[in-house]
């Protein structure tokens, strides 16, 4: 009967271990403060792969790469390499549907970004253009990044990029 009660003890306790460890991590998780990062990416002209028919048509892809800056003008924080593929081609309105890839690259890190985004026909980004996105996963310190950005073309060709995230979710 007392290796009975023991046994039942420990099996108390271990529960309630287990639950004050689940509540621990909920409580971080629930609290865990948002970060943002704002970059300033040089935009240049993509390059493109028209697959046929010729002119705007599923299969195009549209990629990119550049730096991104601190502040307009300021130094180099990192780099970026973007992909965008034609998913759907509404001929009618002359609109496209691009999915969209981007891979951010940092010293300690990278952070992946996905979205589909609407566009003209085959057009590349223009002044003003802005849509936001998925941050969905990162390395090195951004390891088990989760969030969104916001990607505004601004005049000059530059492209505002706004980060928010949490990372450790």
């Amino acid at each position: 009967m007392h290796a009975r009660s023991l046994i039942d003890q420990e099996n108390v306790l271990k529960n309630i271990i287990i639950y004050i460890a689940v509540l621990i991590g909920l409580t971080n998780a629930a609290f865990a403060e948002q970060l943002q990062l704002v970059q300033y990416a040089d935009t240049s002209k993509p390059q493109v792969l028209d697959v046929k028919p010729a002119g705007p048509s599923i299969g195009d892809m549209y990629a990119s790469q550049g730096a991104f800056r601190s502040s307009i003008g300021g130094p180099v924080i990192g780099e970026y390499f973007a992909q965008a593929t034609l998913v759907y081609v509404d001929q009618s309105s002359k609109r496209t549907l691009r999915s969209y890839l981007v891979e951010s690259v940092y010293p300690d890190g990278s952070i992946y970004k996905l979205d589909l985004i609407q566009t003209d026909h085959g057009a590349a980004l223009k002044d003003g253009h802005n849509h936001s996105g998925a941050i969905v996963g990162g390395t090195g310190k951004y390891a088990g990044i989760r969030g969104s950005y916001e990607f505004e073309v601004l005049d000059g060709g530059v492209a505002k990029v706004t980060n928010s995230y949490w990372l450790g979710q």
